[in-house]
């Protein structure tokens, strides 16, 4: 009989509920995992794929996304921008961004820029933040 985890955990048999149907593959692992139970690392491989999407819909709304946000005028982005303008987006889309929150944010910065523009030469040492809270 063979020592290593997978070989271990096949030759277990199927696992029923109690009305002796197949129970759910992922909450199982869940279950398992809550009561100590790693399988000899079996745990985490099998959550990572009974997680994945059964689907690439999500990995093509992502890429519809991307190519919506880069239009013809804006195809000389960098990565960082193009990044941290994606997240924004998303995240705004998603509801996870409060209401007046990027207005406030740009208005934050036009005024800090003008000061800079006054202010120039004073004040060399002064950082311009550029967070945006996300809820």
């Amino acid at each position: 009989m063979s020592t290593d985890p997978l070989s271990i955990w096949l030759a277990g048999g199927l696992t029923l509920d109690s009305e002796g149907q197949p129970v759910n593959p992922l909450k199982w692992w869940i279950q398992q995992g809550r009561a100590g139970n790693t399988h000899g690392g079996l745990l985490q491989m099998a959550l990572d794929v009974l997680s994945c999407p059964a689907t690439t819909v999500d990995v093509e709304r992502s890429f519809n996304f991307g190519r919506d946000y880069i239009s013809y005028r804006r195809h000389r982005l960098s990565s960082s921008s193009l990044t941290r303008g994606m997240t924004v987006a998303f995240y705004s889309r998603n509801g996870k961004i409060a209401s007046g929150v990027l207005r406030k944010w740009k208005v934050d910065q036009r005024n800090k820029e003008k000061k800079k523009q006054k202010g120039k030469g004073k004040g060399k040492g002064d950082a311009v933040e550029n967070e945006i809270e996300i809820v």
